[in-house]
């Protein structure tokens, strides 16, 4: 990833990402958790597709019981 990547992150999205990584969860379990596939899970995180619907579910994710 290059350094352009991360500086364009809108800071809404870069939460996110932060937040799932601090609870322990991956991003295949945490898109199976809320029910969406792991490509669109990245999309979103790598704020290549807008969901506020996702980006909401992740804060009220628990932590992880079993993190990878």
């Amino acid at each position: 990833m290059t350094a352009n990547a991360i500086t364009n992150r809108p800071p809404h999205v870069q939460a996110a990402r932060d937040e799932l990584r601090r609870k322990g969860w991956t991003q295949k379990a945490a898109a199976e958790r809320l029910g969406v596939t792991r490509e669109h899970m990245t999309y979103v995180l790598n704020a290549r597709r807008v969901s506020r619907r996702i980006l909401d579910a992740i804060k009220e994710l628990p932590e992880n019981p079993s993190p990878a």
